[in-house]
């Protein structure tokens, strides 16, 4: 089953041309990154995909229902649920800690404050975050932020997340496992993974590839289907990180310039 179709897509602003005639299927369940170089439109793809902004023209079928049929604020509603994201950057409010981040969606989406705390906790226990919920985000590291958006993205259980460039701010060790987390959460919850990165480490995770260049894309067969099983990554994130200690995982420690995950 396709959870996202895009049909016959075009955007453009002003004269500038950005898209023509997309077509594009993405399967339930499957890992899809849009690839490109800066400026090729991925972002803006994964963008018109996640409703954040609209097509000139065309169809955008998200989980069988067509969103231009819908009315703006159930629109709002479906997107809120249906998709997480992960902006690119470790996008989170410096004045709020990390577990005021990750509640936020469920604020706006009217979930009560102890269902939404209760969630907020259950997911910074399965990614190793729990000793960090109560600092800001200047206080952790750049791989704990990066994890406090994963479940910011998984707060209302969508079933798509979006992620934009989720490693660019990463060093390597810290970038692998975050598409480690990632991965994980598409083999055991289902979740649809699509994310615009021009990253090669990412291409060892895809199931799908989309190659965005000159207004038009190319899907690619099928990568490396990384891990059969997710053991590994089940062992590293079960795992609690404080800020001053490092994360060992079944390939090592990793840690980022500030000394951990």
């Amino acid at each position: 089953m396709d959870i996202v179709q895009l049909r016959n897509i075009k955007k453009q602003y002003g004269e500038k041309v950005i898209f023509q005639d997309i077509n594009l299927n993405i399967p339930a369940g499957f890992f899809t990154v849009l690839r490109g170089e800066s400026g090729a439109g991925k972002s803006t793809l994964l963008n018109i995909i996640g409703g954040l902004e609209a097509p000139t023209s065309g169809e955008i079928i998200v989980d069988s229902k067509d969103v231009r049929q819908l009315s703006r604020e159930e629109r709002t509603n479906f997107y809120r649920h249906e998709i997480g994201i992960i902006f690119q950057g470790s996008y989170l409010q410096p004045q709020f800690t990390l577990l005021e981040n990750i509640t936020l969606p469920g604020v706006f989406a009217g979930m009560p404050e102890a269902e939404r705390k209760q969630r907020a906790e259950q997911l910074a226990e399965m990614l190793g975050i729990t000793e960090n919920l109560n600092f800001l985000p200047k206080e952790v590291s750049g791989g704990q932020a990066e994890r406090a958006c994963i479940a910011r993205a998984l707060l209302l259980s969508p079933k798509i997340i979006l992620a934009d460039e989720p490693t660019s701010n990463l060093d390597e060790a810290n970038a692998k496992t975050v598409l480690e987390i990632l991965n994980y959460i598409r083999q055991q919850m289902g979740i649809t993974i699509i994310i615009a990165s021009h990253s090669r480490d990412v291409m060892e995770f895809a199931t799908q590839i989309v190659e965005v260049a000159n207004g038009a894309i190319k899907i690619t067969a099928s990568q490396n289907q990384v891990a059969q099983s997710a053991m590994p990554i089940q062992n590293q994130i079960a795992q609690q990180s404080a800020p001053a200690q490092n994360v060992a995982t079944s390939q090592g420690v990793v840690s980022d310039n500030q000394g951990n995950l």
